[in-house]
């Protein structure tokens, strides 16, 4: 047990745990407001909700790993995490105005809609708990790395404790307790990491230039490409760079942040803000070549370990507890906007297309103690169903967490972008190509789907085939997406073209 590292986590989960309550009360307790604030974000906690958000446990404890482990490889995360948000400048004010006016909360109802298909939100809305899943399991890793460093618990057990914190605001506060949440967490990551990834060089080597000196005459392999032992392949390399840019934006839960935000303007300044959260990212690569020069070891625990180099030092306690502050309230400022929008999207998008099936209906009619109105007339059943599902996610995802230990974070995330990035034929096509209907969005999504998965499949079965199909060992979310787009562009030219009262619903 660390006493005073302790004492920091335990206030701030309590500090966390009010905030969140307390936000939930400003609103009026529907759906509208539980999904999407009422769209009534202003400019702080937009620019808090996307940084805080995009920046979760995967950024603090896989960036100086990924160091480590794979040298300059690392520097994938500025170069697509720069240009990842340039597409959400161009739509997002557009989503913003679309949903306001058409009462949408979710990207799913919204496509969903353009396409005149059920089918599509139903399919986008269950890839999205998929890919959710390994997301959350990466929080809740992060969480449990600090609580055992802190506490000499489980991780598991540790990560069980801050997510029934992050349970109850997010159940009681909806999007409003997450934002402000994320007020509080983006401000400690920023300040603790910049502090502390500036400080321990100086300490260490004197500046933070004199530590790379030391880099380039010891291990210079770990600052260009392929890394050490040739890791890196450049093919495999460019592929991680391109599924990241390109699956992004597409993440439903922010995109769904077009929603929340006062204004279609203040989408887009949200973007162009945005980068200036991205510079974080530079202490955490220059912790990471500390860690290589002093002999760190290669896994999550990395930069708490670092924190240990100076261990005699008077302020060692001080910067153990802010260090551990900033993993944590990275892990929950994005587990907690999974755990909504997965809520979320399970209702509107799952739920509600299926309720109009009989015998779904049925069922829902039975769980929810026979009501005779639908689960849609009903509102608050809505939110209701929605808070079901976030404890259930968040169990499951809890479960996951005990047979994902020996996994990279680094790895889990890039398996999890494989999903959301079939979603970018379906949103580019809809919002700017008119011809493009609901055959093709249907068959893109089963083409894209299906061939991440069927490729995920024979990776873990059967290596030996998998190199044969995909001998430059590209992500195989891009090869999804060439499937994705051939089916969409293909069955949207052989179907029926779009009524110009859609097309003009979606500003097209």
């Amino acid at each position: 047990m660390r006493p005073l590292a302790a004492g920091v986590v335990f206030a701030y989960l309590a500090i966390a745990l009010v905030v969140g309550v307390l936000a939930g009360r400003k609103g009026k307790g529907g759906t509208d407001d539980f999904v999407a604030g009422e769209r009534a974000f202003g400019p702080l906690v937009m620019y808090f909700v996307v940084g805080a958000t995009i920046f979760s446990a995967y950024a603090l404890l896989g960036t100086p790993q990924r160091v480590i482990a794979k040298g300059s490889d690392a520097f994938y995360v500025l170069a697509f995490g720069a240009v990842g948000l340039v597409p959400l400048f161009f739509y997002g004010a557009r989503v913003r105005r679309i949903g306001a006016r058409e009462g949408f909360v979710t990207q799913a109802e919204l496509f969903a809609a353009r396409f005149e298909s059920p089918s599509v939100s139903v399919l986008m809305g269950s890839a999205t708990l998929i890919a959710f899943v390994p997301y959350l399991v990466i929080q809740l890793k992060g969480a449990g790395v600090v609580m055992h460093a802190v506490t000499g618990w489980p991780e598991q057990l540790g990560a069980g404790l801050v997510y029934a914190v992050v349970l109850v605001y997010v159940l009681a506060g909806g999007v409003r307790g997450v934002g402000w949440t994320n007020v509080i967490q983006g401000v400690v990551m920023l300040i603790a990491i910049w502090v502390i990834g500036l400080w321990l060089p100086t300490k260490l080597y004197g500046s933070v230039s004199a530590m790379f000196d030391r880099v380039v005459v010891e291990h210079p392999e770990y600052l260009t490409l392929p890394g050490p032992e040739g890791k890196t392949p450049i093919a495999r390399y460019s592929s991680e760079i391109l599924m990241s840019i390109l699956g992004f934006a597409m993440w439903p839960h922010m995109f769904m942040k077009c929603f929340t935000a006062r204004s279609a303007r203040l989408v887009q300044l949200s973007v162009v803000f945005y980068p200036s959260f991205l510079f974080f990212i530079l202490p955490l690569l220059f912790l990471g070549y500390v860690a290589l020069l002093a002999g760190g070891p290669s896994d999550d625990s990395v930069l708490l370990w670092l924190v240990d180099l100076v261990q005699g030092e008077a302020v060692h306690p001080v910067l153990f507890a802010f260090l551990a502050f900033a993993i944590l309230a990275a892990s929950m400022s994005t587990g907690d906007a999974l755990l909504h929008a997965g809520g979320s999207i399970t209702v509107r998008d799952v739920l509600l297309p299926l309720e109009s099936r009989p015998r779904v209906r049925g069922l829902l009619r039975k769980l929810r103690g026979g009501e005779h109105a639908t689960l849609r007339e009903d509102d608050r059943a809505q939110t209701r169903a929605m808070r079901v599902v976030v404890v259930m996610l968040a169990l499951v995802s809890w479960l996951v967490l005990g047979s994902a230990g020996g996994t990279s974070v680094v790895d889990l995330l890039l398996l999890a972008y494989a999903v959301p990035i079939q979603f970018l034929p379906v949103v580019m096509f809809g919002l700017y190509w008119r011809r493009a209907n609901g055959a093709g969005a249907r068959a893109g999504l089963i083409a894209g789907l299906g061939t991440i998965f069927a490729l995920f499949v024979v990776q873990k079965t059967a290596p030996g085939l998998a190199a044969v199909i995909n001998p430059l060992e590209l992500e195989i979310g891009l090869i999804g997406l060439v499937a994705n787009v051939v089916a969409m562009v293909v069955f949207s030219l052989r179907g029926p073209r779009p009524s110009a009262a859609l097309l003009e619903r979606f500003e097209l």
